[in-house]
């Protein structure tokens, strides 16, 4: 049996897959910016779990939850007058088969208000994507923060 466990630097994969991947990736900070909830929540598989901190910060969302979370955070940006960046970067991946990718990215979060921009967080997403019916979307989403922001 052939293991899904990715060697770096092989190049043994499907490119069209990952690259659909990387696109759904870094459409997750450009919707999140944007304020495009219905755009943000189709990235997901409806059976989605999405983790959120760690340790005694650490609470777990299904797809509603997550969208009602993201949904009331997109509010108080825009009650605030404040523009996120959510940058996405220096993905990595663990495994990939026909229909399931793991991997880690990167990400930063900035906010600007009266044009002073800050650099709010960093952190880690961990991700499981799989593939339906010729889409891929995020099934497993892990977000570790450097701080927290509660």
């Amino acid at each position: 049996m052939k293991s899904s466990k990715m060697i770096v630097g092989n190049s043994s994969f499907n490119a069209r897959d990952r690259l659909a991947v990387l696109n759904l990736l870094n459409s997750y900070g450009y919707f999140f910016n944007e304020n495009k909830l219905e755009e943000f929540s189709d990235l997901f598989d409806t059976s989605a779990v999405i983790h959120l901190g760690e340790g005694s910060h650490k609470t777990t969302m299904n797809l509603s939850q997550w969208i009602t979370y993201i949904s009331n955070l997109q509010q108080f940006f825009k009650q605030q007058q404040i523009q996120p960046r959510h940058v996405v970067s220096a993905t990595r991946f663990d495994s990939q088969t026909s229909d399931q990718m793991s991997g880690q990215s990167y990400l930063q979060l900035f906010t600007t208000k009266y044009n002073i921009t800050s650099l709010v967080t960093t952190g880690i997403y961990e991700f499981t994507a799989i593939q339906k019916e010729d889409n891929w979307k995020l099934n497993r989403w892990v977000i570790k923060l450097d701080s927290w922001l509660g």
